[in-house]
């Protein structure tokens, strides 16, 4: 893992393999750009504060 960079890589690694559920294999081919997506979507459909009742709960209310 690099380690002379700005990245907080072992972070990155958390979000991409244990959130995001894929491999290590596909998460050091992603490209930061699609893991940042990826992260973002995790956030906006898996809320922390008690907004939870307001996720939705079927496709069509997620899709425009």
């Amino acid at each position: 893992m690099p380690t002379d960079d700005a990245w907080d890589w072992p972070v990155l690694l958390y979000i991409g393999t244990v959130l995001l559920k894929r491999s290590e294999a596909e998460f050091w081919r992603m490209r930061p750009r699609k893991l940042n997506a990826l992260s973002k979507a995790h956030i906006k459909m898996n809320p922390t504060d008690d907004s939870r009742s307001s996720k939705p709960k079927y496709i069509d209310q997620v899709l425009p």
